[in-house]
């Protein structure tokens, strides 16, 4: 789809049956070999197949095959993100009045600041994620994330806090972090619950104490689609429906 004067690479998971069905939009971490969106491809078979959730996986800009203009990346994730859910909100067979949103690590970023941006989501995952970028830089033991946060090596860089004022982050929301995470500490996924908590919004916290920065593949898809299923019904036809 047409994106940030480029063209943005997606994938689209429909669930059999007619729907509508309710809509995750997928969006995938860094990936040293510029993989995009088919990282999160075996998520959506799953929403789709256990569950009859449809999604849309996106190729962050600077992955896969997405190819956009030169310019702020944050503001062209943003709008990429933007134009993909108006994208699929237009499928005749999706539900948009139920849009939730899964990320993981650098996509878990940019589905944070979708939720402080957007209203009406109805829920989100956010898997290995940071939501304080100034204080990861601070106190991130990876050279690697720092390179990453502050390319050009600036002595005071500004980056963005996700818990701010302002937001419109109201969706129900399950954080999953491993407590041996050297890229991003699991203190990140504890300054988020305490922000959640705060403002009241309804969360849960899943922590790994033996894992690091990835975690268990089948635990991670078994607590995310029963988080789902707990905040919003399956979507599955009936017997007898075509």
């Amino acid at each position: 789809y047409p994106s940030a004067r480029g063209n943005i690479e997606a994938y689209v998971a429909r669930p059999r049956g007619v729907g509508p069905f309710p809509l995750v939009i997928l969006l995938h971490g860094h990936s040293i070999r510029g993989r995009g969106a088919e990282q999160v491809l075996s998520t959506a078979e799953a929403l789709a197949s256990e569950i009859c959730f449809a999604s849309v996986a996106i190729s962050l800009p600077g992955y896969g095959s997405t190819d956009v203009a030169e310019g702020s990346i944050e503001e062209i994730t943003r709008q990429a993100v933007k134009d993909g859910l108006a994208f699929a909100t237009q499928l005749r067979w999706v539900d948009k009045r139920r849009v939730f949103f899964y990320g993981v690590s650098r996509g878990a970023i940019v589905a944070a600041a979708m939720l402080n941006d957007l209203e009406d989501v109805s829920g989100a995952v956010l898997y290995s994620g940071a939501y304080d970028l100034d204080k990861l830089y601070r106190e991130t033991p990876s050279f690697w994330v720092r390179q990453i946060l502050n390319p050009n090596h600036d002595a005071n860089p500004k980056l963005f806090s996700l818990l701010g004022q302002g937001s419109r982050w109201r969706a129900p929301t399950l954080i999953l972090h491993g407590e041996q995470d050297k890229l991003i500490p699991v203190s990140q996924a504890i300054l988020l619950r305490d922000w959640l908590k705060a403002g009241g919004t309804d969360h849960r916290l899943v922590l790994y104490p033996d894992h690091g920065h990835f975690l268990p593949r089948a635990n991670v898809r078994e607590r995310t689609l029963g988080f789902l299923k707990e905040i919003a019904a399956p979507a599955c036809p009936t017997t007898g429906d075509p």
